[in-house]
């Protein structure tokens, strides 16, 4: 009863924005090493900086929702958000670090496309993200749930398939592992993706 007459702290709907954002910011930076050249040593370190700086708002988050006693949401459903949206970027910061340092020949053109499938995911996430704040749009949100679970599958695809495409065409078995690392990391990211729209669409349902 007496959390009802205490004001609920909206700082982390502020931290889950900022977070939102830098997970765009770095898939984009990840999709840009596709074309990069001699590039990639400067865009996988933007990449980890734009990790770094979110893991510094997780622990942010995490130190004020400690000191808070009336929360907007469910404690642990906060808790778990935090941690599913770090990794996301964490995988996709794996995915760039290991492009730079495994100085791969060439690109396959698959890994391009499921860059970009996880680009639009997470872009999707930070639409989703936002609109938990008031929970005015249910609808739009449990639409957006099934939407990343859609491009987590078609990540799953792409890396499933292209994979057996390595071993059927490339000779060279160190490029193979190469490209099999880095396509795993990126659909793991994916895979992140839709564990936040499952506890996101958790939210609404407990909360509408």
């Amino acid at each position: 009863m007496l959390k009802a007459f205490i004001p609920r702290d909206e700082l982390f709907f502020d931290f889950f924005e900022k977070i939102g954002a830098n997970l765009v910011a770095g898939v984009r930076t990840l999709v840009k090493m596709m074309d990069a050249g001699e590039n990639m040593q400067e865009l996988a370190q933007d990449t980890k900086s734009i990790e770094h700086e979110t893991d510094q708002l997780v622990h942010s988050l995490m130190s004020h929702l400690h000191k808070t006693f009336v929360t907007p949401i469910d404690r642990e459903d906060i808790h778990q958000l935090a941690v599913c949206l770090d990794d996301i970027l964490d995988e996709a910061e794996a995915a760039a670090s290991r492009i730079d340092q495994y100085c791969p020949a060439c690109i396959p053109s698959e890994v391009r496309d499921i860059s970009l499938v996880l680009l639009e995911s997470v872009k999707l996430v930070q639409e989703m993200i936002g609109l938990i704040r008031n929970l005015k749009k249910p609808d739009r949100i449990l639409e957006l749930t099934v939407e990343i679970s859609r491009l987590e599958d078609e990540a799953d695809l792409i890396r499933r398939s292209t994979i057996a495409r390595l071993f059927r065409e490339e000779g060279n078995p160190f490029e193979l592992v190469k490209w099999k690392d880095i396509l795993e990391y990126i659909e793991k990211a994916t895979d992140c993706c839709e564990d936040v729209a499952n506890i996101v669409e958790g939210i609404v349902l407990e909360n509408t």
